[in-house]
């Protein structure tokens, strides 16, 4: 591993509001990078992460008010049974990097970062499709309203992981007592909020070093998670020539909202993203069954 990656792919600002503009400045969102390569109960009262995101995709979802809600959608097919052994092992010890589950069905992940956008209508979506979605969680995006993402928790099909505490993009160019402040910091707060121990950690912008992998070891965690497509607006980032899908990807996402999406939603984006894997012909598991 090379001491110090840094995606290759542009990164595109985007604004949040006045107040998370004063506390942040500005700063980019990660966008379809070569990852993988190195270089409404209350907060707290929510399932542990990896107890989150367990019921099956599919069951009791209902096909007319998805047809109806998310036009060209339909409910996902349910995840095949995950195997005995996860094919990704994850140790305290060596803290892995990883970007993509080594299986053969075709079964994708979807992630979540930051935090940003907290649109209530998504919180109705996660319930309509009733899919496993992981959620890396920087607190600097998410301290305005902690309830949103313990909404989200409740919920059942979503997981909550670590993604720093205030999300600095050059988190190689940060001492290791600051990195580590960033990442152990976060799991105090994650903790605390949400009742829940993150096991996995998502650098901001894929950006990490050596310094990134000791600190995350030291805080506890016992792997780092990138990524192979990230979803824009109506289309996706892909990292292959092929623009297509593979079993095990995982795929980025943003919790974004019109300021960011050129007037559209949450929704609307998400929405587009299920086309995307529905058209391609896959479903969507629980990456904490298979890390």
């Amino acid at each position: 591993m090379t001491d110090i990656w840094t995606p290759s792919w542009s990164r595109r600002r985007f604004l949040g509001g006045a107040a998370l503009l004063a506390s942040l400045g500005s700063f980019a969102t990660a966008c379809g990078s070569t990852g993988g390569k190195p270089s409404s109960d209350a907060a707290g009262s929510g399932p542990s992460a990896t107890a989150s995101a367990s019921a099956p995709a599919g069951s009791g979802v209902d096909a007319e008010l998805i047809a109806r809600r998310y036009p060209g959608l339909k409910p996902f097919a349910p995840a095949p049974p995950p195997p005995a052994v996860k094919p990704v092992t994850l140790s305290a010890a060596h803290p892995l990097v990883f970007s993509r589950v080594p299986i053969t069905e075709k079964v994708v992940f979807v992630t979540i970062d930051d935090g940003v956008e907290k649109d209530p209508a998504f919180i109705q979506m996660v319930k309509d499709f009733q899919i496993p979605l992981t959620l890396s969680l920087a607190d600097t995006l998410i301290k305005d309203d902690y309830r949103y993402f313990a909404e989200l928790f409740a919920t059942g099909f979503v997981s909550i992981q670590n993604h720093t505490v205030t999300h600095p993009l050059a988190m190689p160019r940060l001492s290791a007592a600051r990195q580590l402040e960033e990442i152990a910091g976060q799991q105090e707060k994650l903790k605390r909020e949400y009742g829940t121990t993150p096991y996995i950690f998502r650098p901001p912008g894929g950006n990490y070093n050596a310094t990134t992998v000791a600190a995350v070891k030291e805080a506890g965690l016992r792997g780092m998670m990138l990524w192979k497509e990230s979803m824009e607006i109506h289309d996706m980032q892909y990292q292959t020539a092929s623009h297509r899908l593979r079993p095990g990807d995982i795929i980025l996402c943003h919790f974004r909202g019109p300021a960011q999406l050129k007037g559209e939603t949450m929704v609307q984006m998400m929405a587009n993203l299920y086309r995307h894997i529905q058209g391609q012909g896959f479903t969507v598991a629980d990456i904490t069954h298979y890390v």
